[in-house]
C-alpha cells in the first residue's frame, strides 16, 4: 500500500466548503471522516513501528502489510488500513 500524504490545509478547505453545501459533519461520508481516519491509521503505524523495534532484538518480526477493518464509531462507520506483523504480535 502506498503511503498517502494528508493536507491538512487542502483539508481544513474542502471541509469548510462540504460544510457550507450542507453536508453533515458525521457519519460515513461526513466531513470529519477524512481526518479521523487519517488520525487513526497514523496511530497503528506509529504503534507498530515501536511494537518491532521492541521485538526486533529477540525475534525476526517484521511488517506483513495492511487489513482493511471497518470501525464503527459514535460518529460512523468507514475502512481504515491496519498494519500487520509477520508473528502476529501486534494487537
Amino acid at each position: 500500500m502506498e503511503e498517502k500524504k494528508f493536507d491538512f490545509e487542502a483539508f481544513v478547505h474542502q471541509a469548510g466548503e462540504q460544510l457550507r453545501s450542507g453536508k453533515p459533519f458525521t457519519g460515513s461520508d461526513g466531513v470529519f471522516t477524512p481526518l479521523l481516519k487519517h488520525i487513526l491509521e497514523a496511530s497503528l503505524e506509529g504503534e507498530l513501528d515501536a511494537h518491532l523495534s521492541e521485538t526486533r532484538k529477540t525475534e525476526k518480526n517484521r511488517r506483513n502489510g495492511h487489513a482493511q477493518k471497518n470501525i464503527q464509531s459514535s460518529l460512523g462507520g468507514f475502512d481504515i488500513f491496519s498494519p500487520r506483523d509477520r508473528n502476529s504480535t501486534f494487537e
